[in-house]
């Protein structure tokens, strides 16, 4: 199981997401940009073994998988891919991102976050340990992140999440169900 019981502020979490298997020396990079900047340091490593990482500082938690809800409900900062899923659940937990796309949709994501205010990118080929800790020291000590964020999250909570979704996808679907298709008197004559 995690241990949610060792995490001490700030949390700052990395996670390139769960369907690809991640380059340990990126990770490994995130670590030890992290870990200089205090508290606990999580990265999850989805599909590569944390062992891969080598040795880590001693407030560096490498695992497979995270309670990510959980770990972003208590985060200061969240390195991510940039994939959907992971952005609007650091947006509802109120947590400024660095984005760091590995693919898909993700450069949108991260285009549209940066846009916004709620996160800085950087591309994987321009990683190095001194970049991505500068970058996150931003994120930490500039205020506009945090409140573009928080502005973020308070629209997103207000949107009704996933019970507003399915309400919303219910009334479609009775609507359509009433639209009926035109008969041949309703269609204009051929000529």
């Amino acid at each position: 199981s995690f241990p949610v019981d060792r995490l001490r502020d700030p949390v700052l979490y990395a996670s390139l997401g769960t369907l690809f298997k991640a380059d340990p020396r990126l990770l490994r990079g995130f670590a030890g940009a992290l870990a200089p900047l205090g508290g606990t340091v999580i990265v999850s490593t989805g599909h590569t073994d944390p062992a891969a990482l080598g040795p880590l500082p001693a407030n560096v938690i490498a695992h497979r998988s995270v309670p990510q809800p959980e770990v972003l409900a208590r985060a200061a900062l969240f390195i991510t891919h940039g994939g959907v899923n992971s952005v609007n659940e650091a947006l509802y937990a109120g947590v400024p991102m660095l984005v760091v796309p590995q693919g898909a949709d993700q450069m949108l994501v991260a285009s549209r976050v940066v846009e916004l205010d709620a996160s800085l990118s950087i591309r994987t080929e321009d990683v190095d340990v001194e970049g991505v800790r500068a970058l996150a020291q931003r994120l930490l000590d500039e205020p506009r992140f945090r409140a573009a964020v928080s502005t973020l999250q308070v629209a997103q909570r207000q949107a009704g999440g996933y019970s507003r979704a399915a309400d919303e996808l219910e009334r479609y679907l009775q609507q359509a169900g009433r639209v009926t298709q035109p008969g041949a008197a309703d269609l204009p004559p051929q000529g």
